[in-house]
């Protein structure tokens, strides 16, 4: 069970939705300028496929994105 200082210092659904919100944003902005490849996290940040997975697949439903589409914008774009 969590302690009462866990659950105070837990963002709400809300929060969590609009800092994935900013950013993304910010993440496309700065990938579109770059030159050379933006990686999406710091090296030391390690991240799980599953945790990735559980985000990308809720992102592609929430903007009605196929995994199909996301495929042909990578091939025509060279991303």
């Amino acid at each position: 069970m969590s302690s009462p200082l866990e659950v105070a210092a837990r963002p709400s659904d809300a929060e969590v939705q609009d800092m994935l919100a900013k950013a993304v944003r910010l993440y496309a902005e700065r990938a579109m300028e770059a030159e050379q490849a933006l990686a999406p996290f710091p090296p030391e940040t390690p991240m799980t496929a599953t945790e990735v997975m559980v985000t990308v697949t809720a992102m592609l439903k929430a903007v009605n994105l196929q995994v199909f589409e996301l495929g042909m914008w990578q091939a025509w774009s060279g991303r």
